[in-house]
């Protein structure tokens, strides 16, 4: 066997601590079940079925400080609001919202992330109001009238000069397709970083926002890489998930010769015993890469990587017990070149003093909007886009994208799947079962179509397959242990 294989069993058989910084984690399965549940500090509740809302004016709303909502997928429908988000430090992952009024809603909240958010048919997909913080990683907003609200009305446009209301919102890796305005700024200056925002009438509107002083209250800001934890991260460090596992020791070993060759790397301090640091660096990576936290229990989860200054991810959760590959790595040549093109993204987009955001449009592809890719209240300069694609650009002088849409292919906007129509496919079986075929199952759900970075190896699907079945089989007691505690 390969030392690759080696160290990927071996990592599988150590799960990571930060599970169990949360309360015990209980299923809900309707508006006041989660409610409740997600009502006290530290909350971890999962959905456990879809939920007819029609009658609701708020189905779910959080108010526990670090509380996590995990959806599975499932589907809250036809709610005046699906979601509502009234605290600090809150995760939202994996939930669906159909029809009704607002998808999301975060009022008045801080540090929250939602991933995974799937809102189609509604009014709003995502509204932020009077918030800090805000993190909307791989959304998909289709056929709302607005796609995401910051101070817009409901036909998503804009009060003449609008003060700022809500600071460093952050939209990564989403796709907002089919709708009346995709991301409607009024109050806010996001960031948004390798979105996809086409097939609306219009794309992507910033208003006139009044700002004053240095940070997010000057202008756009990213709390992951301008105020950054742990230990003053600089923007575009690549971060290492370590748990002192098999694996993620073979990959600290690597840092020596990752760093003498310039990799700009941040690991979590290994082992299971916990500790300031690793509290630190598991809050961060809550927030800042929540792909690596929400992929844990799944074959082949640990060691994982980060960059928050892309939003790229090493390893990430696709369905519940699949997992999708952003970046290959395989080896410490891997690791050099994600570190580097994380570090090219945070020289693209992050600067020093109180102008921290020197480019807050990169890498976004703004295309086919009926009535307009980009609208821009005021000078576009503040907006310092990077490496967009987009076509008709309205106001702000000079389009400044690096590329138009020449040859850009959009998909037919079509519903999202909800988790009881999803087509049959073989069962993944996840680390708390002791399946024989975990490997070729999870070998064969691996996507199709590369996506950024280098293609996989040849042995890669070998460890893989291995990985997954040994950990079935042998990490049974450990991760079960880890859930209750």
């Amino acid at each position: 066997m390969t030392g690759r294989g080696v160290w990927a069993l071996a990592g599988l058989l150590a799960l990571p601590s930060v599970a169990s910084a949360q309360q015990s984690g209980s299923s809900c399965d309707s508006c006041e079940s989660c409610t409740a549940a997600l009502s006290r500090d530290n909350a971890f509740a999962e959905l456990r079925g879809d939920i007819d809302a029609s009658s609701a004016a708020t189905c779910v709303r959080i108010a526990g400080r670090g509380a996590t909502f995990d959806g599975h997928r499932h589907t809250v429908r036809g709610a005046a609001v699906g979601v509502e988000v009234a605290a600090e430090n809150v995760v939202v992952r994996n939930v669906q919202a159909q029809e009704g009024g607002v998808g999301f809603r975060v009022a008045g909240g801080r540090t929250v992330t939602l991933l995974n958010a799937v809102v189609s048919d509604a009014r709003v997909g995502v509204r932020i109001e009077g918030s800090h913080d805000v993190r909307v990683v791989r959304a998909v907003l289709a056929r709302n009238r607005v796609g995401v609200s910051m101070g817009a009305d409901d036909a998503g446009q804009c009060a003449r000069a609008m003060p700022l209301g809500s600071t460093g919102v952050v939209i990564v890796r989403s796709r907002v397709e089919g709708g009346g305005v995709g991301v409607a700024a009024c109050d806010a200056m996001p960031v948004l970083t390798g979105n996809t925002v086409a097939s609306n009438d219009h794309g992507v509107l910033l208003g006139e926002v009044q700002a004053q002083g240095a940070g997010a209250r000057g202008g756009p800001w990213d709390a992951c890489s301008c105020a950054p934890a742990p230990g003053g991260t600089a923007p575009g460090t690549l971060l290492l998930f370590s748990s002192g596992c098999g694996g993620c020791t073979v990959h600290e070993s690597w840092l020596p010769e990752e760093r003498s060759r310039g990799a700009v790397i941040r690991a979590r301090s290994g082992g299971a015993d916990g500790g300031v640091d690793q509290a630190r660096f598991d809050a961060h990576i809550r927030h800042c890469g929540p792909e690596v936290v929400d992929a844990l229990g799944v074959p082949g989860c640990v060691p994982n990587y980060a960059c928050p200054a892309s939003g790229e991810v090493w390893k990430r959760r696709e369905g519940d017990r699949e997992l999708a590959i952003d970046r290959t790595v395989g080896s410490p040549n891997d690791v050099v070149a994600f570190s580097e093109a994380c570090r090219t993204a945070g020289r693209q987009g992050y600067g020093r003093g109180g102008r921290c955001v020197t480019a807050a449009l990169r890498s976004n592809t703004l295309c086919g909007n009926r009535l307009g890719d980009l609208r821009v209240a005021g000078p576009l300069s503040r907006w310092g886009s990077v490496d967009d694609r987009c076509g008709v650009v309205e106001g702000g002088g000079e389009a400044r994208c690096a590329r138009t849409c020449e040859g850009v292919e959009l998909a037919a906007v079509s519903a999202p799947v909800a988790a009881a129509a999803r087509p049959a496919v073989p069962a993944i079986p996840s680390i708390e079962e002791e399946p024989s075929d975990a490997g070729a199952a999870v070998a064969a759900r691996r996507p199709a179509t590369p996506v950024t970075g280098a293609s996989e190896s040849p042995g890669a699907a070998v460890w893989w397959a291995l990985a997954a079945a040994v950990a079935g089989a042998l990490g049974v007691g450990i991760w079960r242990r880890v859930r209750r505690s």
